[in-house]
This record gives structure tokens, C-alpha cells and sequence, in this order.
């Protein structure tokens, strides 16, 4: 897992923004108002693709690390820590309460020290209520995380996974009209797909 210094030093002025006006307006916006959320964010530095939904409970500390893809959704209560890159794919759902965070302590080092690293969920996820994603995950594309699960490092794409930590617990598939074909590596079309049972 490639680590970086949770020391870098945030963009002074987008930071001071965030934290003295953004997140207020954020925060106090209504419920529906998603496209105020979401011009915030990209003022603020997230790289979002269009119809983004992130809920006015969704806890963001830094805004310039963060990047989702269209359509992605956010729910209630969930928490995007981003010291490192955080990166949500095109039609991606993180549940209400879950947790992504980019930087922990170490417990195994004197003093221990934050530690940082970037998390990639690609597209077609779905992170379920009350999850923990670590510093330096991988979720792939079609994959689904059950409720409280812990993920720490690479999860196979078109997978169900659950557990403390999440391991794969059987493969996913699309329905199409009477037939099944497994979520593919490619989960854009999954009429596409060449095997199927």
C-alpha cells in the first residue's frame, strides 16, 4: 500500500474556505437542494461528475481530495475523510453511517503516527450501511460490501463481501430477461457478458 505523509500541507486558502464558510452552507443547505451541495464541492476542489447526490449529512473534510463519478450517491450520516485521494466511480452508493477514511493512527509504531492513503471505490459499488473502508482500499467495479463490514486492502470485482475484514462470499449477477450473466470486470453493460448460467 503506497502511503504519503498525512502532513502535506492542505491548499491554504480552499481550506480555510471550507472550514470557515463551505461546510456551513453545506451543512445548513435543504435536503433536496443537491445542486447546491454539489456546485460547493467543485468550488471547494472535488472533481464530481453530473447528478452526484451527496445528502446535507455527509460529513467532508476536504473536499480537494475527493472525486465521484455520475450518479454516485452519498447517504445520511456517512463520513468522506479525504487526507489522500478518495475516489467514488460512476453509479456507486455509499450507505447512510458508513466511513471511508484515508488516514488512521498506527498502533504498531511509537507515538503512533497518522498514516495515510488513497481509497478507490470504481463504478456500479455499493458501500452498505454502517461500513468501514481503510486507507489504501480498492473496491472493484460491481462489487457489493454488506452492512458494517470492515474493508482493508483489494476486494475482486462483481463480488458480495462481507466481514470484519470483508472477504468475497459470492459472486454477483445481472438478470437479463430469463438468464443470469456474472457481473463482469466491465460492469458499464452487463449485456456484454460472455458467460452466463
Amino acid at each position: 500500500m503506497t502511503r504519503r505523509s498525512p502532513n502535506a500541507a492542505d491548499p491554504t486558502l480552499r481550506s480555510l474556505l471550507w472550514r470557515l464558510v463551505g461546510r456551513w452552507l453545506y451543512r445548513w443547505s435543504f435536503h433536496n437542494f443537491y445542486r447546491l451541495r454539489h456546485a460547493l464541492l467543485v468550488l471547494h476542489g472535488a472533481r464530481l461528475g453530473p447528478n452526484t447526490k451527496f445528502r446535507r449529512t455527509v460529513r467532508i473534510d476536504r473536499p480537494w481530495n475527493l472525486g465521484a463519478g455520475e450518479l454516485a450517491m452519498i447517504g445520511d450520516h456517512a463520513v468522506l475523510h479525504a487526507r489522500a485521494p478518495l475516489t467514488i466511480g460512476d453509479r456507486s452508493v455509499v450507505s447512510q453511517l458508513a466511513v471511508i477514511t484515508t488516514e488512521v493512527r498506527d498502533p504498531a509504531q511509537s507515538g503512533h503516527p497518522s498514516t495515510a492513503a488513497p481509497i478507490v471505490i470504481e463504478d456500479d459499488c455499493w458501500v452498505a450501511a454502517d461500513c468501514l473502508v481503510l486507507p489504501g482500499s480498492i473496491v472493484r467495479a460491481g462489487t457489493v460490501i454488506g452492512a458494517r463490514s470492515v474493508v482493508e486492502g483489494e476486494l475482486p470485482a462483481g463480488c458480495v463481501a462481507v466481514g470484519d475484514p470483508a472477504v468475497p462470499r459470492r459472486r454477483r449477477y445481472w438478470r437479463i430477461g430469463d438468464r443470469l450473466a456474472p457481473v463482469a470486470d466491465d460492469a458499464d453493460d452487463p449485456a456484454d457478458s460472455s458467460s452466463v448460467d
